[in-house]
């Protein structure tokens, strides 16, 4: 009998479980039914960095310019939060430069390492409204699915040439770990003539490298420039 309570106790919890997240479900459904929504472009400039770990020591590299361009929808769920979805194009990477020398012998390198990815950032913005506009901020999780990727030497100095290599996504030894995912940051202004400027950062949190012992991850400083249609 006592086995037989705590069985039926705990099925009356599932059930009770079961039910709390549908409704939570169909709530959320609902409000972004009703939600205000608006969709809109975005464009803008990317720093990429990559910061990796290995036997305790810790590397950044240089930052890589590149940029993001795609598009989002605004479900305002109420006067001050929002809920933004969006699909961008984002090149990530890094830099590094290095200089052996010995006598008269002398070579600087620079390695550029491009990935191309395609991003579904949704982020959970507060909405603070001033004269020209409103002043948003908040952040959240993001995916990201690599398409392709170039590493590329420059030497310069007793020898001079280039090599380039394509990059490959998997989970070989020398691919890279596929998908990224991470948490966004982000603050800006949206103006009253539907144009927004914005400041964020993306935080990787997926582990790129494929080698034991050594972990590697996206870092990206991005300003954005938007324009949404009512």
């Amino acid at each position: 009998m006592f086995w037989y309570n705590i069985v039926i106790i705990t099925a009356n919890n599932l059930i009770t479980m079961k039910k709390t997240l549908l409704l939570l479900s169909l709530s959320l459904s609902i409000s972004l039914t009703y939600a205000q929504t608006k969709f809109g472009v975005i464009a803008g400039l990317n720093l990429a960095s990559i910061s990796s770990t290995s036997s305790g020591s810790s590397i950044s590299s240089s930052s890589l310019a590149g940029f993001h361009v795609g598009a989002f929808a605004d479900f305002e769920l109420s006067k001050s939060v929002s809920i933004q979805p969006g699909v961008l194009f984002s090149l990530k990477g890094g830099s590094d430069e290095s200089t052996q020398s010995s006598g008269s012998y002398s070579v600087h390198a620079t390695d550029k390492l491009t990935l191309n990815y395609v991003e579904i950032p949704v982020n959970i913005f507060y909405h603070i409204p001033v004269s020209i506009g409103k002043i948003f901020l908040g952040g959240g999780p993001y995916v990201a699915l690599g398409l392709s990727g170039k590493e590329k030497v420059t030497y310069t100095g007793s020898v001079s040439g280039n090599a380039e290599a394509n990059v490959t996504f998997g989970s070989n030894s020398g691919d890279v770990k596929n998908p990224d995912f991470g948490l966004n940051l982000g603050a800006g202004i949206a103006l009253q003539n539907n144009l927004l400027f914005k400041v964020g950062y993306g935080i990787g949190i997926a582990n790129l490298s494929n080698t034991s012992g050594t972990t590697s991850h996206n870092n990206v400083f991005g300003i954005s420039v938007g324009y949404s249609f009512r």
